[in-house]
């Protein structure tokens, strides 16, 4: 089992980076990432690329910051983000209340994939931190609800389900298998 773990490969943020724009709709990434200041050098340079020059809608749900830090984050970036907010191709929700809110979860997302095809839009990503569910010792609710996801997605969307690595090592390696398998592809993702 630990052979699966083990052999995850390991991307520089700019090659992960370049990974994950190049995945195609439905794609469902597992992205394992070493710290705050990876994540956000990661998801700031996707969501700047997909948004501008991409034609997409971007969902994220930070969880170990606060969406407002991810708006900073994001405009520091040179990403207009209350135009972006204001348009609806940009939507941050924390992922606390997107995980366990009471909005549900799959029928929101595919509400935006329809919102942003009769839009002009090419489709929607969405990156979402699990660290909701570990702060919630809710670790085989979320094995259930990666495995309830498909290994990929029938419409225009793009899942990318972020870990953060000390996350992760809290699970089992059973818990682990499964969610990397589940996975269309996985990235330990360190600067």
């Amino acid at each position: 089992m630990k052979q699966v773990i083990d052999n995850l490969p390991n991307y520089r943020v700019n090659d992960a980076l370049n990974q994950i724009i190049r995945a195609d709709y439905g794609a469902h990434y597992l992205l394992i990432y070493s710290d705050l200041s990876t994540q956000r050098e990661l998801y700031s340079g996707y969501i700047q690329k997909q948004i501008k020059e991409n034609n997409e809608i971007i969902l994220i749900n930070p969880f170990y910051e606060t969406t407002e830090s991810v708006r900073q984050i994001l405009s520091k970036n040179d990403v207009n983000v209350s135009k972006y907010e204001k348009e609806k191709e940009l939507v941050i929700i924390d992922s606390l209340q997107e995980y366990f809110g009471l909005q549900p979860d799959m029928l929101f997302k595919r509400n935006l994939v329809s919102y942003a095809k009769q839009n002009g839009k090419r489709g929607l990503s969405i990156i979402g931190d699990i660290g909701a569910y570990t702060h919630k010792s809710k670790y085989n609710d979320l094995v259930d609800y990666e495995l309830s996801l498909p290994i990929k997605f029938d419409v225009d969307m793009k899942g990318f389900c972020l870990y953060h690595q000390k996350d992760f090592n809290k699970f089992s390696d059973k818990q682990k298998q499964e969610l990397i398998k589940h996975h269309g592809k996985s990235l330990k993702i360190e600067r």
